[in-house]
């Protein structure tokens, strides 16, 4: 284990011995009220087995399982250390020995049929929505991602009207898997990531620009992928990104009224960096603005959707989406927008008692459309 975890030694050296200002930072920990789940105190537990102080067993795994991969942390952290590379990596160590909790272990034989995280044929969805336009050669490859399209395809057809306004070609990926590979890698199943990475790849390559309503899936496309050189794509974006540079050329009727608190995802925000893009469509379509978390932008709150913690620790992150819903109606709020499905997800399930409405950017955009 200290061999694989070499590139990793100066972040478990820093945070082993850091006076943890971190520490309240991480929305797993505020849950959980337990020092060792702060990041501090799981990489201490790292270096621990690393060293051979502690053995390598299945609850110091179910330990390192206990993170959204939100990197909050870095943000309050002296040295800007990102913790989630080397959890991923302790985890593909525990899938690799069988340790790891029984929901990820029995996660990859799940996958194998559809490669996607859902357990069914996710591309028929997507087939339907392509076929309503006639799909010609085009350089811009749309790509929905797996959780937008078993939970949302209502949002890629209105994206695709916004592309329609622009008067866009564009082609929608609908091949038989449909998933970016994000959940294998963050959950340790690195084996079966590299053969569907390898698959994906050459399906992406060759395209000017690819579009994504799925913060998580520009990003890991990006970082594993297009950054590496594995597929040759000019360039990546979010959709709100895209459709934010192209605003003056939408036709909009009247704003949308009402309470609208705009959460940043973390993989949108803290990943990418992308934080005007949202807040710029948002001004566009509201009549009175709209209303900011506590805490925003590189601050912002994580909805407990990431890094596979809803697979392995469901409470808990079901906990971190509560405590959201808990300030959206502290705020007043009417409409908690989002441009994530997965924080979309958190947070509908989270609020559906209360009647919570939650909706997507680009659904909001397109009830603003003047319809040609």
């Amino acid at each position: 284990m200290k061999d694989r975890l070499k590139a990793y030694e100066r972040e478990i050296e820093f945070c082993s011995y850091c006076p943890k200002l971190c520490r309240f930072a991480c929305p797993v920990a505020k849950i959980t009220a337990s020092e060792a789940s702060t990041p501090t105190g799981k990489m201490t537990v790292i270096k621990l087995v690393k060293d051979g102080a502690i053995e390598f067993n299945s609850e110091v795994a179910e330990l390192i399982y206990q993170c959204s991969g939100c990197i909050l942390s870095r943000t309050y952290c002296e040295h800007r250390i990102e913790v989630i590379g080397t959890f991923e990596a302790v985890r593909a160590i525990a899938v690799e020995k069988g340790i790891a909790p029984k929901r990820v272990l029995e996660f990859g034989s799940a996958w194998s049929k559809f490669r996607n995280p859902y357990g069914e044929d996710l591309s028929s969805k997507l087939k339907s929505l392509a076929q309503a336009k006639e799909q010609k050669p085009s350089p811009i490859l749309v790509f929905p991602g797996c959780t937008m399209s078993h939970y949302f395809p209502g949002t890629i057809k209105d994206l695709l009207l916004v592309l329609d306004q622009l008067e866009l070609e564009y082609q929608v990926f609908s091949q038989e898997y449909i998933c970016c590979g994000y959940p294998l890698y963050a959950i340790g199943h690195w084996k079966i990531f590299e053969e569907h990475k390898k698959w994906l790849a050459e399906k992406l390559n060759g395209y000017e620009l690819i579009l994504s309503p799925c913060p998580t899936c520009v990003y890991f496309l990006k970082s594993q992928y297009i950054d590496s050189g594995l597929a040759e794509v000019k360039k990546i974006q979010h959709a709100s990104e895209f459709i934010a540079e192209n605003l003056s050329q939408l036709n909009l009727r009247a704003k949308i009224s009402g309470k609208i608190v705009y959460h940043d995802p973390c993989h949108l925000g803290r990943y990418l960096n992308v934080y005007q893009a949202p807040r710029k469509i948002l001004r566009a379509i509201t009549e009175e603005g709209f209303l900011e978390f506590y805490e925003n932008q590189e601050q912002a709150e994580c909805c407990g959707g990431g890094g596979g913690l809803p697979l392995a620790h469901p409470q808990i992150a079901r906990a971190i989406a509560k405590n959201k819903i808990e300030e959206f109606k502290a705020l007043g709020g009417e409409v908690l927008g989002s441009a994530c499905p997965m924080c979309e997800r958190m947070f509908s399930r989270s609020g559906r008692e209360e009647g919570i409405m939650v909706r997507d950017l680009i659904s909001l955009l397109c009830e603003c459309l003047i319809k040609k």
